[in-house]
């Protein structure tokens, strides 16, 4: 395919020389040489406002009026000439242009440059003698000799213009020149009527007023192409701006898919979770109850069983509390409403930890912390506090071992409140801690230890930014993790 491109190339391009050449032999014997050479530079001209219309694959350009106009002034050779060099010029300027901002291979734009004059020369040769033969069949002083050859003449040239390059892109890419005809027919009309009726006109106004009304009738026509050009540029512009803003909305939809995606599934995970968290003192509670009814149980063992449920039930309502209250701090509908007062941290960090205890006595864990502790004056709302200190001391008795130790303790430092949770617990691997504070996040070997929902940290964290303080964890795989809020003192 590729040996047949280059032989149709070269004959392509040999073509195109023939004729030129030719016609610049001829171009002395001309009647009239000047009109001749102006419309052959205006063709130059006017070649630059070729209009690409689809992928550069179809075209509009008026130059091909002028050197259609030219067989009805001169002959076809001198009409194939005018078309071959205002191909060549515009090429040649393009080319240079290119090669100045852009390293090229030379050699292909070259071959380029002649099979297009070739082409170009060809089909307007084709169509003059085509021309000839219909006006003399029909008659020189016929109206349909004034006026038919002007439309057969266009279609043998647009046609023979479109065959000749579907060759040549068939030849160097294998698409087939039917399908390329299916796919740019629609411009056929378009391109016969600018040569019928554009080059009908030009030959008209040129013969009956000579350079007159060559400049009378040529100017409109070239601000018209230009104009065109400029029409067809802008709505490219606005096309491919528009189609960024489709590609823009398309790949943000994408994103908002994925997020969804994603919500979805950590939503499902929370549900598993919940079920799972849920069933475990459901179950207990079920069981236990049905031994009250079912049996007759000394007072010892009833208080015994009473008290599995009631921790049970106490599960279950804290698990819902959570969700609750994690939906109220994050819908957004309303900021989180403090109702401040003065109170001293300490004495409620202690108070804490004492309503804590029993918990931690029936885990045989070590609860210390200051039971007479120095003040330490805030002003916050006191029982959201209370509920961030309980659930940081709740959760370090959780997750850690029988035997260990969970430490305490309110200080000042500085204009800052403190409060520190610091447990010999189980740790938070290294990789976890950044999403700690996140909603429903657990610690992934943490979750058979306890029952959770992974909320506890994240109402706790939006409790601390409602009162502009901070919370941060270190921590240790297998040593312990250690806690610490601080919120702002009272500036005295």
């Amino acid at each position: 395919m590729q040996k047949l491109r280059r032989i149709y190339s070269f004959l392509l391009i040999l073509a195109g020389l023939i004729i030129i050449v030719s016609g610049i032999i001829r171009f002395p014997t001309q009647d009239d040489p000047l009109t001749l050479f102006l419309l052959l530079v205006l063709a130059i001209a006017v070649q630059s406002t070729m209009t690409p219309l689809v992928n550069e694959a179809v075209t509009v350009s008026v130059s091909g009026a002028i050197s259609f106009a030219a067989i009805g002034l001169y002959d076809p050779v001198s009409a194939a000439t005018i078309a071959g060099i205002a191909e060549l010029g515009l090429w040649a300027a393009f080319i240079l242009t290119r090669r100045r901002r852009q390293k090229k291979n030379w050699r292909l734009e070259l071959e380029r440059l002649g099979v297009n004059v070739g082409i170009h020369s060809v089909s307007v040769l084709t169509a003059g003698f085509v021309f000839y033969l219909i006006q003399n069949w029909l008659g020189v002083n016929t109206f349909l000799s004034k006026t038919l050859p002007w439309f057969i003449g266009a279609v043998v040239a647009d046609q023979v213009n479109f065959w000749l390059l579907a060759g040549i892109v068939y030849l160097a890419n294998g698409v087939k020149p039917i399908e390329i005809w299916r796919q740019n027919r629609w411009a056929v009309p378009m391109n016969i009527l600018v040569l019928a009726i554009g080059g009908g006109l030009i030959f008209l106004a040129v013969s009956q007023f000579g350079l007159l009304g060559l400049a009378i009738f040529i100017l409109p026509i070239v601000l018209s192409a230009y104009t065109f050009r400029l029409t067809v540029n802008n709505t490219k512009k606005q096309m491919e701006t528009l189609e960024d803003q489709v590609a823009a909305r398309t790949h943000a939809l994408a994103d908002a898919n994925e997020k969804l995606e994603e919500l979805h599934k950590e939503k499902n995970a929370f549900l598993a979770v919940l079920t799972h968290d849920m069933r475990t003192p459901l179950t207990s509670i079920k069981g236990y109850a049905s031994i009250l009814r079912d049996r007759e149980l000394p007072r010892n063992q009833q208080e015994k069983i009473a008290r599995v449920i009631l921790h049970s039930q106490d599960t279950l309502l804290d698990i819902v509390n959570n969700i609750l209250e994690l939906e109220q701090l994050e819908s957004g509908k309303a900021p989180i409403l403090l109702e401040s007062t003065n109170f001293d941290l300490a004495l409620l960090t202690k108070v804490s930890a004492d309503s804590l205890k029993a918990q931690a006595v029936e885990k045989r864990i070590s609860l210390e912390y200051d039971t007479v502790p120095s003040p330490v004056m805030i002003t916050a709302d006191m029982n959201k506090i209370q509920r961030v200190i309980l659930n940081l001391i709740s959760n370090a008795i959780k997750y850690t071992p029988e035997n260990g130790r969970v430490q305490v303790r309110a200080y000042a430092n500085g204009r800052n409140a403190l409060v520190e949770v610091q447990d010999t617990g189980y740790g938070i691997p290294e990789d976890e801690l950044p999403t700690i504070f996140d909603r429903y996040s657990r610690v992934q070997g943490h979750r058979h230890l306890a029952i959770g929902t992974g909320l506890g940290l994240a109402i706790v964290k939006s409790l601390v930014d409602a009162h502009n303080g901070e919370i941060t964890v270190a921590s240790q795989e297998n040593e312990g993790s250690t806690f610490t809020v601080k919120l702002p003192l009272i500036q005295s």
